[in-house]
């Protein structure tokens, strides 16, 4: 596809329930840092929209909020699509099909487009779905963390 880049940055959350988020402003200041060099999406859906959204490109990352029992808020952690499948991790995600089988059935669907990698960042939260607006200290911490930690896995 003309003008796509090699890698796709999507951002997933929502900007009214505090910590879920912390995708969409991770997403938001890569822009100001790898816009030139990598697509990156910002979305407020989940599910075979995410997965869709990724069709096209070699490598697919996603940064989402994740709820991890007993884990500190604010932990950022590196997850593949086996880790997906090998241990139940609680991405937010109310009305629509979860990250793990929506990614599975795409690519089961569309074995051809879909990208060779894809890692997710989960940012620990610690209460889905509280409506307000900003993160919490220790989320807002893992921000720039996560930003750099996304650098580097773009080669950048």
């Amino acid at each position: 596809m003309k003008g796509r880049r090699e890698i796709v940055i999507i951002g997933l959350g929502n900007p009214i329930l505090g910590d879920d988020a912390v995708g969409l402003i991770v997403a938001s200041e890569l822009k100001r840092w790898l816009g030139d060099f990598v697509d990156i999406i910002e979305l407020c859906v989940g599910g075979l929209t995410v997965a869709e959204s990724m069709l096209g490109y070699k490598k697919a990352i996603i940064i989402d909020a994740l709820v991890e029992e007993d884990t500190a808020p604010g932990k950022i952690l590196r997850l593949t699509l086996e880790d997906l499948k090998a241990t139940p991790k609680r991405f937010i995600g109310f009305h629509d099909m979860d990250l793990a089988t929506s990614l599975e059935l795409v690519k089961a669907i569309d074995r051809e487009s879909f990208p060779d990698e894809v890692v997710i960042f989960g940012i620990t939260i610690q209460k889905p779905g509280c409506y307000q607006e900003g993160l919490s200290e220790s989320v807002k911490a893992a921000v720039p963390k996560c930003v750099k930690i996304i650098e580097k896995e773009c080669g950048l």
